[in-house]
């Protein structure tokens, strides 16, 4: 792993949005340190950094504070049951989708994690369908659009680490 950010989003209820990169630290390799974000009005980064990526240079802490809350609200048996519930949904959806779609990211068994990825490129190839057509056709039918639009190439970890990765 070359880069690590904290992004509490993807276990304890922070939609994508949430927080994102703007959530937390950012710990990468050292050959990646000198590419670190600046910031127009704080120095930070590194010696030939990238653009900011968000408006607040060291994140936004306040975001924490609804996974706190999450979390203490349910208390161990609960966060355990929604965890239990959350792979259980993404695991049918997963099945039922595989016939039809590609699904990408699963584990020796087949499975996923909370949440799946399904590979839409084939139908750009087939039939010119773009991931935001698909989003845009849900959206015809009142449903709120999974996130979409980056590089499927691009593994974001989905809390599917071992100890021993």
């Amino acid at each position: 792993m070359i880069c690590l950010t904290a992004t509490d989003r993807q276990t304890f209820s922070i939609p994508h949005g949430g927080g994102g990169p703007g959530i937390g630290p950012i710990g990468v390799k050292s050959h990646l340190a000198p590419y670190l974000p600046t910031h127009p009005l704080i120095p930070t980064g590194g010696s030939s950094p990238v653009s900011a990526v968000s408006g607040a240079p060291w994140g936004s802490a306040s975001i924490a504070s609804i996974s706190w809350a999450y979390i203490k609200m349910l208390g161990g048996e609960g966060l355990t049951q929604v965890s239990k519930m959350a792979l259980l949904n993404a695991n049918y959806i997963a099945e039922r989708l595989k016939p039809y779609y590609n699904i990408r990211f699963t584990n020796k068994n087949g499975r996923v994690a909370h949440e799946l990825l399904l590979d839409l490129a084939e139908f750009e190839k087939s039939a010119g369908l773009k991931v935001s057509d698909f989003s845009k056709r849900l959206q015809d039918y009142s449903f709120h659009p999974p996130t979409a639009q980056w590089p499927i190439s691009t593994y974001v970890p989905s809390c599917q680490y071992t100890r021993q990765s």
